[in-house]
Order: structure tokens, then C-alpha cells, then sequence
């Protein structure tokens, strides 16, 4: 994936998918150059919908699908990523194409697993988020810096514009 990776925040269902896709090709337009579809809400259909959608925006960029392999591989994506509510990397790997991208979701107490399975992962929380309060402890940079396997690692949480900098 990109370095900076716009990750969509389950809000298709709600925003509807027109508008919803002329955020995307405004994100694109900004100059990024790829995106992860995260829209648990959606049903297969719409998430369908939405994948050919961002596709066609992201025709020359990176394209991650969140959860849903099947998808994933209908509409030519980047890659799949995988949440800790998913099948096992394992279990995925087999079916995609030899070109395709296996991502996973980690959080702090697998920060240092050498056997990660996956071609990259995002690691969590690294500072506080509005979106998901957090009931424990936080990363931070330090302790982002330290993981294990830090050239296949995205921060996420909590990454604002003031702390990009510092995090790349």
C-alpha cells in the first residue's frame, strides 16, 4: 500500500453511494493514490458497488478490500485485509492471485510477532481517536518505532495531518 492510505470509515450505508463516490474521486483528485474500502454496514451488493466504483477512480493506484475476499477478487483489488474478525490469513492466502496483497489487523499485544502471516498490517491504536475511544493504553510513536517488521507496518489511529510527519 501507499505510505499514506486514506481507510473509508463505514459511512457509505449512511452517506449514500453517489455521494459517497464523489468523495473518493475527490480523495483521488487531492493525490492519493490508493484507498481501503472499510464499509462493514454494507451488504455484499452495495460493497460490490462500491469496489467497481473506487476501481474505476483508482484505475492506476492501489485498492484494498476490507473483509470480503470474494469482492476483492471481482473487482481486481491490490489487496485484502484481514481483522482479527476474519477468516485466517492462512485460509486466504491459497485463494488470491500470486500479485494480490495480504493485509492484517494488529494490535499492540502482537506488536512483536516475528510470524506474521501477512504482506503488511496496520497496527492499533497508535495515538487517541474521536471515532473509537480508547479503554486502555495507546502505542504511541515510540512504541510504533520499535515493532517488529516496521517496513510492513501502517499506524492507524488516531494519525492526524499534525502527527504525519513524524510517523513516516
Amino acid at each position: 500500500p501507499p505510505r499514506i492510505l486514506p481507510v473509508t470509515p463505514d459511512s457509505c450505508a449512511v452517506a449514500g453511494l453517489s455521494s459517497y463516490v464523489r468523495d473518493l474521486e475527490a480523495i483521488y483528485a487531492a493525490g492519493a493514490r490508493g484507498v481501503l474500502l472499510r464499509e462493514p454496514s454494507l451488504n455484499d451488493r452495495e460493497m460490490l458497488e462500491l469496489a467497481r466504483s473506487a476501481r474505476e477512480i483508482f484505475h492506476d493506484s492501489w485498492l484494498g478490500i476490507h473483509d470480503r475476499v470474494h469482492v476483492g477478487k471481482l473487482v481486481s483489488a491490490d489487496a485484502v485485509h484481514l481483522s482479527f474478525r476474519s477468516l485466517r490469513a492462512r485460509q486466504v492466502r491459497g485463494s488470491l492471485a500470486m500479485d494480490v496483497s495480504l493485509g492484517l489487523s494488529h494490535h499492540l499485544e502482537e506488536l512483536n510477532d516475528p510470524s506474521m502471516e501477512g504482506d503488511y498490517r496496520f497496527v492499533s491504536p497508535v495515538f487517541p481517536t474521536i471515532s473509537k475511544p480508547i479503554h486502555g493504553s495507546t502505542l504511541g510513536l515510540a512504541g510504533l518505532q520499535s515493532a517488529s517488521l516496521l517496513d510492513r507496518t501502517w499506524a492507524l489511529g488516531g494519525v492526524t495531518a499534525a502527527v504525519v510527519p513524524e510517523v513516516l
